[in-house]
């Protein structure tokens, strides 16, 4: 039997290894939507694939994703919506009894 091969071997130069930026264009966009929205924390999942954004305005825990970062910002301008609306004040009460 003969020893380890490959680049590993004792008394071989350690082998330069490149770095791989998986999926670069696509955290570029999530670092160029974080930017754009303040308010959000916005990541990219490599393994995922998808886009991820967490609001960092609300108490209580708000995160939406998606699969391109357009329908994530559609998404999150849904959620400040539906917030927003969530936090209105009730209408006043009317009295409805006939007179």
């Amino acid at each position: 039997m003969t020893g380890p091969s490959g680049r590993h071997r004792a008394g071989l130069p350690p082998a330069t290894v490149y770095r791989r930026l998986w999926d670069g264009p696509a955290r570029a966009e999530a670092e160029r939507l974080d930017q754009v929205w303040r308010g959000w924390s916005i990541l990219y999942g490599a393994h995922s694939r998808r886009f991820w954004a967490i609001a960092a305005w609300t108490p209580e825990p708000l995160m939406v994703h998606s699969n391109t970062p357009e329908d994530l910002e559609e998404r999150m301008h849904q959620s400040e919506t539906s917030v927003a609306w969530r936090t209105l004040p009730a209408p006043p009460a009317t009295d409805k009894s006939p007179r």
